[in-house]
């Protein structure tokens, strides 16, 4: 079962009335933003391990790679 914790925001009161006018829950607003944001965060920091590890993985010879996979799976 996951824990939950409170977070807070403070919003103008015009939009808080904006939200009740178009019958909008706040919270599910929040929980969506939070997990779209977490989830662009580790989007961006996988993208940038990726560009650093992509010249080492140019140099790799996929043919030997292969070649090595095969005769392990034979063994």
């Amino acid at each position: 079962m996951k824990k939950y914790t409170t977070i807070s925001a403070k919003i103008s009161e015009e939009d808080r009335e904006e939200l009740r006018k178009l019958n909008l829950n706040p919270t599910v607003i929040i929980q969506k933003a939070v997990r779209d944001e977490i989830r662009a965060v580790r989007n961006r920091n996988l993208i940038e391990k990726m560009k650093k590890v992509r010249p080492i993985i140019l140099k790799l010879d996929m043919e030997e790679i292969v070649a090595e996979i095969r005769e392990d799976r034979e063994r």
